[in-house]
């Protein structure tokens, strides 16, 4: 087992502070749920057999910017680029409550939610709820 770098022990000592635990974990689950959406994305361009310049043509968009969305594990895809995509794969996006997955805290939830829609979801800010909604976990079709 290799020994901790001097990253991992301040890190270490970071994380003993629960209001940093806290932030870091939150800040984890984002890029998580982002890194899974973009796998799921290029999962979709894979199976369907459609390369990134033909969805970048499909978006109207220089190729480089799929490709970036698509494979660069430092990327911050705009919201509006993936739904380009997921459009152009035949796909769209859902928001599902998350079940048995560990969510944010409540607090923090409340806070980025309602301060968004004022009400504590989207679905329930317009009244409409997928039939696939509650099954526990976000997906790309």
């Amino acid at each position: 087992m290799p020994s901790k770098t001097g990253f991992d022990r301040f890190l270490d000592e970071k994380l003993r502070d629960p209001a940093f635990r806290g932030e870091f974990e939150v800040a984890r689950a984002e890029i998580a749920a982002t890194d899974s959406l973009i796998r799921a994305l290029e999962g979709a361009r894979a199976s369907r057999g459609i390369s990134k310049a033909e969805v970048a043509r499909r978006i109207s968009a220089k190729p480089e910017i799929v490709r970036r969305l698509l494979t660069d594990t430092g990327g911050n895809p705009t919201v509006g680029t993936v739904f380009k995509v997921a459009a152009a794969l035949g796909c769209h996006l859902e928001l599902v409550p998350n079940g048995g997955w560990r969510a944010a805290p409540a607090r923090v939830l409340a806070r980025k939610v309602h301060g968004v829609t004022g009400a504590p979801t989207a679905a329930r800010a317009t009244g409409n709820r997928s039939p696939g909604a509650g099954r526990g976990r976000s997906r790309v079709r």
